[in-house]
């Protein structure tokens, strides 16, 4: 009776990621933002209902939280899907004014509050299975330290807002994934359903490169 709660990106990654849950018997709401923030938006198919926020409001999106609760049942399973910004990103190389995305500021700035108030449904579920709150970045699957491709380091914002939520809400599974630019959407969902079911709750952040699967380790480095 539970619902898996997905953010629209915009791009082919979302319909492809819900159409692979709806197959495994998940049920499936999007919440897509205003067109302002979010331009692309992919054709749904019907049966994969749909939210569209009409503000980046706080009351609005408790309403609307609220409201799909309601009509769908509550969120047992979060995934924020973080747009790449490539297009914005090229433009300002282009014109040479770096400076942090005001949309990209806004939708993660969402995402903390989705947070906020999916804390006690997502706790609830944890108690009876799996609750997972799950965050995608489009960087560069390396979490932003690879080299030669244009990211916008916001994204990374959202590592630390799960690390965080991985502690404080230990009966929930918490994680973050990072996708190269250059994984299709196939192989994205594929990914991202992958990190949903892993049993390893040790690791919180996991990259997508054509490298592979990686995580990030800490080392001692002796000095000389």
């Amino acid at each position: 009776g539970h619902i898996c709660l997905i953010t629209d990106d915009g791009g082919p990654t979302t319909l492809t990621l819900a159409d692979q849950l709806l197959q495994r018997g998940y049920r499936i709401v999007l919440l897509s933002f205003p067109q302002h923030i979010v331009s692309r938006r992919e054709p749904l198919p019907p049966e994969i209902a749909q939210v569209r926020l009409q503000d980046m409001s706080e009351m609005h999106l408790r309403q609307q939280l609220v409201a799909i609760s309601t009509s769908n049942g509550p969120v047992g399973a979060f995934i924020h899907l973080n747009p790449a910004w490539q297009e914005a990103l090229a433009q300002q190389r282009n014109s040479g004014e770096l400076k942090f995305l005001d949309a990209e500021e806004a939708v993660i700035k969402h995402v903390f509050m989705i947070a906020k108030h999916l804390m006690q449904p997502l706790k609830a579920v944890a108690t009876k299975g799996r609750a997972i709150f799950l965050t995608v970045t489009q960087l560069d699957g390396q979490f932003g330290l690879g080299q030669g491709v244009d990211i916008s380091l916001l994204g990374g914002g959202l590592n630390g807002l799960t690390k965080s939520l991985n502690l404080e809400w230990e009966p929930v599974f918490c994680r973050t994934v990072d996708l190269s630019q250059e994984i299709e959407a196939q192989q994205a969902a594929y990914a991202i359903i992958a990190e949903m079911h892993d049993p390893n709750r040790l690791i919180t952040e996991v990259g997508y490169s054509r490298q592979g699967r990686m995580t990030l380790v800490s080392e001692e480095v002796m000095g000389s």
